[in-house]
């Protein structure tokens, strides 16, 4: 299931409501039909994103997690449409929205929201190696949204004549295999995974390496098995107990792989 800007919405609304009974009243949904719609929610996201209690339900760190995104996404959305609404009658109509984007969770969603404030645009996604790869686009004149990450301490320059709004800060997550020694716990340890196999991508990001790299440093060891391969096969190899990897909270699940927080969270994207 890909996710929708009316499932960021409910979510949303569960945790200002501190339940899903208050939450499906002021939505205009039965408890029954928002409890599926929430579970649906976190099969696709690969965890729970409550606590319930009969105090309520609280968000669990991947709900937090998810919420931080939301608000981001939300806010975006609601300025666009609130925009498209206030358009004079003598503006012309938009006839091609070119969007780039790194790969990412959020991606699928960009273009979503897109068609939906823009349905008679001619709406195109570039899929970028690089956020250095956006910005020439960008300053180029060839897309008019571009969607990336940054990262703490390695923060890229922005030109003067591009506008920037950030949309979540979230901390990075590992992969691990079910059947991983660690993967019981609801937190891993940086320094316990020095002496993993790392997989990583094929991507150009020289920034998240160098992030990746400081970390280890500062949890007290150098990573020496790193290897670098398609994307594809990642998933499959650490499934099978092959190594670990890094990735974004939002990741969706893939049988036989968990996604675990690193403790403490030393390495953060926004």
């Amino acid at each position: 299931m890909d996710l929708e800007i009316r499932h960021l919405r409910m979510v949303t609304a569960i945790a200002e409501a501190g339940s899903i009974s208050r939450a499906a009243a002021a939505l205009g949904y039965t408890q029954p039909a928002l409890t599926a719609q929430l579970q649906r929610i976190e099969r696709a996201l690969g965890g729970p994103l409550f606590d319930r209690g009969r105090r309520g339900t609280r968000p669990t760190t991947l709900g937090s997690i998810v919420l931080n995104h939301s608000t981001g996404v939300l806010t975006l959305y609601d300025d666009l449409l609130r925009d498209v609404r206030q358009r004079g009658p003598g503006d012309t109509d938009l006839d091609a929205l070119r969007l780039g984007s790194i790969p990412g969770p959020l991606t699928a969603l960009l273009m979503t929201a897109a068609r939906a404030l823009f349905p008679r645009a001619d709406t195109s996604l570039h899929v970028a190696d690089t956020e250095e790869e956006l910005l020439d686009l960008l300053t180029g004149g060839r897309l008019e949204f571009g969607l990336g990450l940054d990262y703490p301490g390695y923060e890229l320059a922005l030109p003067p004549e591009l506008d920037d709004a950030v949309l979540a800060v979230e901390p990075i997550f590992v992969l691990l295999s079910a059947g991983h020694p660690l993967a019981g716990q609801p937190e891993v340890a940086l320094a316990d995974l020095a002496t993993e196999q790392w997989l990583a991508g094929e991507g150009k990001d020289v920034r998240m390496r160098s992030l990746f790299r400081a970390a280890c440093r500062r949890a007290g060891f150098t990573p020496r098995r790193v290897q670098r391969m398609n994307a594809a096969v990642i998933f499959p190899l650490i499934g099978q107990g092959h190594g670990v990897a890094l990735t974004h909270a939002l990741t969706p699940a893939r049988p036989g792989v968990l996604i675990r927080p690193l403790a403490g969270d030393p390495m953060w994207a926004r």
